[in-house]
């Protein structure tokens, strides 16, 4: 028996699975010094998955996909980038393809930390440093940046480091000193390509005889803030119990009426597979695809300053150890998951995703007025949270799964600004001035969801549903009438937003009895604004799927990022991104399809986003429309004082000690 003989074709990669996979493909090549960028699970296609999936719900006999790997690697020392595919099951490699030069690998965490020696001791940095005239009780920090694109040359691997420095304190705010220089390193040899001087004034102009001037720094961490903590908060305590109402075997979780599958991968962090609720399927897929943070400063080198934190770093992999009682609340259950390093080694992602749940409020209510009856639910939500460290980025990602079948994607942000330099009483047009001498320029986000739907399974359209009002005549007399109109988009398409549009998933082929239209799931999300780099700048020409906030295009496998599978540098080629895809033009009506929604953030940064930024938050829901006969949470039980344990103020009889870490609750073992 094989390793992978007893695991789901959609479960994470094991420790044991990872190594497999690098000593099969060690012993495929001449050289033994290989540079692994990635060792992950390869999904079986479409066709083979969906009826396996089928069977699996339905109890019935399931003819098992093999499960397979795949891996990018480099030979150690060269550009010679490798895609292999791996066969689990049977042990063997079944492919390897040598990729076009001008594609490359992902950074990797190994990689980024010998840049960032090699940059902080190499002569010429340590010769500028010098020339800074920084004082000694202070030490520079690296942050090494993807060095974007701003020419069509097919550049080797670069990374454009920024420059910092800070106190000896673990949580000392190195953002608050940047230095006005940025060296660019060649990420094979490792060595100086050149040390960029940055501009510091309202323009372009650049000042090659700075020096250090202090200020008073603006500190984030608890033990270098100056103000006293709060003394006046008392503890909230979440406490359930007779435990929890969710269900776990495996990867596979059932709760209330909803069943899922939770995988995780290096790419794309958390996944949901194969969604179901009351034994109806809803989505074989859902994961975030892509973000890219582009920055509007228009001057050089901040003009190419941008990443693809999924394509070019990866969300599993800077996943957050999360801990008891800090990073969720309650009774928790946690999963963790194993990546592989440069060696092709397992390395532990303990804690990766913890998974809880919540009171939200009311979930539906009402009065009778005649007689004074009162029936309320209270609405409650399963939790699945991921957390992942970019550089000076922390984004939370959250899946809210609630009892009236909706579920609703939550993106917060917070972490801390990514700084410049600027001169002292100098303002710039496109950031703020967070502190003197810092400045924290304009920039966006735009994530990329992914959604697979099989409303009511797989012949499913995506139409765009707007309220207009009715003209003023026989049929509206009174002017007061208002219809709605729907557009089928019956081929791949970009889509926009409008003031009282609702995008919707439907099936043609699955009619509710009690509307008589179609079944269908829409998509609540708010209008923001897209992309604002011009589509000829390289920002626009490598993240198309920024323009717009809905695309629909037709199912194909291995269409699973919005930007790209090879970001990092990237140079577009008209073929492979979600640009292209639409471009096709396939067939989206009653068929196979995939609806990709952008959700942008227009960071244009606060005084209060500094030294470290609140959680900014945005939620996307799916919720259904039509697709019930009624209020699905109709069998939600009546919520009594009993049931959930409510106090008044004045009630001091039971005031109970909690003890335990001062930051958690008791973890839920399964």
């Amino acid at each position: 028996m094989t390793v992978s003989a007893s695991k789901h074709p959609l479960d994470p990669l094991t420790a044991d699975e990872i190594l497999q996979v690098s000593s099969l493909l060690k012993a495929k090549t001449s050289s033994k010094s290989l540079h692994f960028k990635m060792i992950t699970i390869l999904e079986p296609p479409k066709a083979q998955l969906r009826p396996f999936l089928i069977a699996e719900r339905n109890g019935g006999p399931q003819l098992r996909p093999p499960r397979k790997a795949s891996s990018l690697y480099y030979h150690l020392g060269t550009a010679d980038l490798f895609l292999a595919e791996v066969n689990l099951d049977s042990n063997s490699v079944d492919s390897v393809k040598k990729l076009a030069p001008e594609l490359h690998g992902q950074n990797d965490f190994d990689e980024s930390m010998a840049l960032r020696d090699a940059c902080l001791s190499h002569p010429k940095v340590l010769a500028e440093v010098k020339k800074f005239k920084l004082p000694e009780h202070l030490e520079v920090v690296c942050d090494p940046w993807p060095y974007g694109r701003d020419s069509e040359k097919n550049l080797p691997r670069y990374v454009q480091c920024y420059l910092f420095a800070r106190a000896h304190h673990p949580g000392s705010n190195h953002y608050d000193t940047p230095l006005p220089f940025s060296p660019v390193l060649d990420m094979i040899t490792k060595d100086v390509v050149e040390i960029i001087q940055l501009p510091t004034g309202s323009g372009a102009e650049l000042n090659h005889d700075a020096v250090f001037q202090p200020h008073e720094a603006k500190e984030y961490h608890h033990e270098l803030q100056k103000q006293p903590e709060r003394t006046d908060l008392k503890p909230l305590i979440v406490h359930q119990p007779e435990g929890v109402s969710f269900t776990i075997d495996g990867n596979l979780i059932k709760w209330q009426k909803w069943r899922f599958r939770l995988g995780f991968t290096w790419r794309e962090g958390m996944v949901l597979h194969d969604v179901t609720y009351d034994g109806r399927e809803l989505f074989h897929r859902l994961s975030l695809s892509e973000m890219f943070v582009p920055y509007g400063d228009p001057r050089y080198p901040y003009s190419r300053k941008s990443v693809f934190d999924v394509g070019d770093i990866g969300a599993g992999v800077a996943a957050n150890n999360l801990a008891l009682g800090c990073d969720c609340l309650g009774v928790i259950k946690y999963f963790s998951f194993v990546i592989s390093n440069f060696q092709g080694k397992p390395v532990e992602k303990p804690n990766a995703i913890c998974m809880h749940e919540i009171d939200d409020g009311i979930g539906w209510k009402h009065t009778n007025s005649r007689t004074g009856a009162v029936s309320i639910v209270r609405s409650r939500v399963l939790v699945l949270q991921t957390i992942i460290t970019v550089g000076n980025y922390e984004y939370v990602f959250m899946w809210h799964l609630d009892q009236a079948a909706g579920l609703h994607y939550k993106i917060q942000a917070t972490g801390i600004l990514s700084t410049a330099p600027i001169d002292s009483g100098t303002a710039v047009p496109w950031g703020t001035n967070v502190n003197e001498g810092v400045m924290a320029p304009f920039h966006q986000h735009v994530f990329s969801l992914r959604i697979d739907p099989t409303i009511d399974g797989d012949n499913n359209s995506f139409i765009e549903e707007d309220s207009v009002p009715m003209p003023m005549d026989d049929k509206n007399p009174f002017g007061v009438g208002y219809v709605t109109k729907t557009k089928l988009l019956s081929r791949s398409t970009p889509s926009d937003s409008a003031p009282s549009r609702v995008h919707k998933i439907i099936n043609s082929s699955s009619i509710n009895k009690t509307s008589g239209k179609p079944v269908a799931y829409a998509i609540h999300s708010p209008a923001k604004q897209m992309l604002l780099a011009h589509a000829n700048s390289w920002h626009g020409k490598r993240a198309k799927y920024a323009f717009h906030p809905f695309w629909v295009t037709a199912h194909r496998d291995g269409e699973l990022y919005a930007a790209g599978d090879y970001t990092y540098q990237s140079l577009p080629d008209n073929t492979s991104d979600l640009g292209a895809w639409a471009d096709r033009k396939d067939k989206t009506e009653n068929t196979d399809i995939v609806i990709w929604h952008s959700i942008s953030l227009t960071h244009n940064p606060r005084t209060e986003d500094y030294p470290v930024m609140p959680c900014d938050t945005m939620t996307v829901s799916l919720k259904p429309s039509g697709f019930f006969d009624q209020n699905p949470a109709l069998d939600v039980p009546q919520s009594t004082q009993k049931s959930n344990g409510s106090r008044l103020v004045e009630d001091t009889a039971l005031i109970a000690t909690i003890g335990g870490q001062s930051c958690g609750m008791r973890a839920l073992k399964l």
